[in-house]
């Protein structure tokens, strides 16, 4: 029950840092993807339950690596979060975007909160599995 209640507490700390990434950059979000606010439905409540949804996958993830890995210290841990979002999780967004023709701008904002969600989550899951 404890892992559970770890994994999930991780995603909502993931969660509501992208929340509060999207409500500081916005606005250059929309410009970068060539969107402006009338395209955006507040009211939908699917891109908000799909990015939670992804964010208790994520956590998962990262849950099981730390858990079999078991890093000895705060750098083993830092390896294995940059390197996860690095080597897998900017691998293979970068070739969507570069196939849907999206800016780079567009694929920093997206991906650079998955940066820091992975080092907060991962940081969490090690604190609890000590």
């Amino acid at each position: 029950m404890n892992e559970i209640l770890v994994v999930l507490g991780a995603a909502v700390i993931n969660f509501a840092f992208g929340g509060v990434w999207y409500t500081l950059l916005g606005e250059k979000w929309l410009k970068a993807w060539g969107l402006n606010k009338s395209e955006i439905d507040k009211k939908d409540p699917t891109p908000y339950l799909v990015a939670f949804i992804g964010s208790v996958w994520s956590s998962y993830g990262l849950f099981l690596i730390i858990k079999h890995i078991i890093p000895n210290n705060i750098w083993e841990l830092l390896t294995i979060a940059v390197g996860g979002w690095l080597f897998i999780v900017v691998g293979c967004g970068a070739k969507r975007y570069s196939f849907a023709r999206r800016s780079f701008e567009a694929f920093i904002i997206d991906y650079l909160p998955d940066f820091f969600g992975f080092i907060f989550m991962s940081i969490l899951i090690w604190l609890s599995l000590y």
